[in-house]
């Protein structure tokens, strides 16, 4: 007979605990006599339990039962046990990674829960082998891509760029300061170029430990101490860092004027040859540039600088060209400005300056410059696919290095032929703007050619900046990376500053903004924006 709610309410605390019928008695029920319990009676009301007979006689726990397949390890893939990407080798040191066992099978019935524990466990041990790094890996990987990218191809011999021998430099480093700039520039360079942002954040880390390495090799750097190859390399690429990254606007700058300083304590005789010779040649184009812009004299435009570097190797074309810039400085401190590029062609002369001086300065560059045109005239304008025959070569920069001397004919690069013109229009510009600035509305015969009409010093100056501007778009369509492209920068620049018409410097100004926005040459574009 089925009783009911109240009469099992009523029923003894044992036989409630083993769940038994209880058939209570006044005394006590049948179930605890027969055990030989000491019945607590029925339940009335609230009842306090005793714990002991719970705590000697605890209840059976009941086993779980698995059905078939009930518990199944989830199948885990590399990139979720932590498996390291490739860009990641820096920011993770050697250790030891977590890989699952694949020997375990993936699906199984245990018939203990401690099993499937176990299970879980073996799956995810650690292996017990040790697990090498790969930065060095990785390190020639980002080196070598930085390298093809930038040292740009050439079909005659013109001198082993210093850029060529980064990966043999980054392997065989003993200062720490340039085997990380190394890696930390060729990070940089292939963050910016492919919109890595992880990578370029790993770059940071090793550009501020080269710095500090740097810093640390310098103060123990002597007055009368003779520099090698490497501390002259290191601030030169930090230099480069700072081109693609950009942390602050004069950052740029700051390294290659410590570059340039480091190379002065070599002396001009220790640098004819080898990598200080080719390290020389492009500090010294650089340190060109940043005279004309701030307008101070440089270093190499002194007389030992300018001959003793070059007594085993002559000067190239563009090295020619450079001679012409380096001298600008000092013809425009004629006027006893003290300003640089932009605030000399903004502020107006005193009227007791004798411009005798400057003026025949002047005319002697722009001669200078016109004879530089008659030696090269294919360097003065675009004009791909251009041949130079041997026969017809007058400068080392033609082939007369050149390793094939079989070879009738050489292709220059467009990419050498635009940086050379548009840097020859530049330097152009500036002497033009000079001549009218001291003499306007007079008319000068700039070419010395009777092919070429004397015209106002305003016309040509309008028509030097508008080629600029077209080879920078040449430049920008066809050769956007490379150090050639890099070095284009700097006519953009000029026509920025002293552009005749505000729409030259408008239109310069748009194409430098954009090269800092989509090119990876942001650091440098916005050096030269906030000159």
């Amino acid at each position: 007979m089925k009783r009911s709610r109240a009469q099992r309410s009523r029923a003894c605390t044992q036989c409630r605990e083993r769940r038994v019928k209880c058939d209570e008695t006044p005394d006590a029920c049948q179930q605890c006599r027969r055990l030989g319990l000491a019945c607590s009676g029925p339940i009335q009301g609230s009842v306090i339990i005793d714990m002991t007979e719970k705590v000697t006689k605890p209840r059976a726990r009941r086993k779980r039962e698995y059905s078939q397949g009930a518990l199944h390890i989830r199948d885990v893939s590399k990139a979720e046990i932590g498996v390291a990407e490739t860009h990641r080798a820096y920011s993770t040191p050697p250790g030891i990674f977590i890989l699952p066992n694949q020997s375990l099978p993936l699906s199984f019935e245990p018939h203990l829960e401690g099993d499937a524990i176990t299970a879980i466990r073996c799956h995810y041990k650690l292996p017990m082998l040790y697990q090498p790094s790969n930065a060095a890996v990785f390190d020639h990987a980002f080196t070598s891509h930085f390298v093809a990218l930038n040292k740009g191809i050439r079909t005659y011999n013109a001198g082993i760029p210093w850029i060529t021998r980064l990966p043999e430099a980054h392997a065989e480093a003993t200062n720490s300061a340039l085997r990380l700039s190394i890696r930390a520039t060729s990070m940089a360079f292939y963050a910016k170029l492919h919109k890595d942002v992880s990578v370029l954040i790993d770059s940071y880390r090793w550009y501020t430990k080269s710095l500090n390495n740097q810093r640390a090799l310098l103060s123990k750097l002597g007055k009368d101490s003779m520099p090698n190859d490497e501390e002259v390399l290191a601030p030169l690429v930090l230099g480069l860092y700072e081109v693609y990254a950009g942390t602050t606007p004069t950052s740029v700058f700051q390294h290659l004027t410590a570059a340039m300083r480091i190379l002065e304590m070599r002396g001009p005789h220790n640098c004819t040859t080898g990598v200080p010779f080719s390290l020389f040649r492009a500090l010294r184009v650089s340190d060109a540039h940043m005279s004309i812009i701030f307008n101070r004299p440089s270093l190499f435009s002194s007389p030992k600088w300018m001959t003793t570097p070059f007594q085993v190797e002559r000067k190239n074309a563009h090295q020619q060209l450079i001679d012409v810039l380096l001298a600008i400085p000092d013809c425009l401190g004629l006027c006893k400005l003290r300003c640089s590029l932009a605030g000399f062609f903004s502020q107006d002369i005193a009227a007791t300056t004798d411009l005798t001086a400057i003026r025949q300065r002047a005319t002697e560059l722009l001669d200078q410059l016109n004879e530089w045109v008659e030696r090269h005239p294919h360097l003065c304008a675009v004009q791909p696919s251009f041949h130079v025959t041997l026969e017809n070569m007058t400068t080392p920069i033609d082939g007369s290095g050149s390793t094939t001397p079989h070879l009738r004919s050489l292709m220059l690069p467009d990419t050498f032929v635009a940086l050379t013109a548009a840097v020859y229009k530049a330097t152009r510009l500036i002497l033009t703007l000079l001549l009218y600035k001291i003499s306007p509305g007079s008319s000068y015969d700039l070419y010395r050619s009777s092919s070429s009409p004397t015209s106002s010093l305003l016309t040509r100056a309008k028509q030097e900046a508008r080629d600029i501007l077209e080879i920078s778009e040449y430049v920008d369509s066809t050769h956007p990376i490379g150090f050639d492209f890099m070095r284009s920068v700097f006519p953009l620049v000029v026509v920025v500053i002293i552009g005749p018409t505000k729409d030259e410097q408008f239109d310069a100004r748009r194409l430098l903004e954009r090269w800092r926005v989509v090119r990876s040459i942001g650091g440098l574009c916005s050096a030269w924006v906030h000159v």
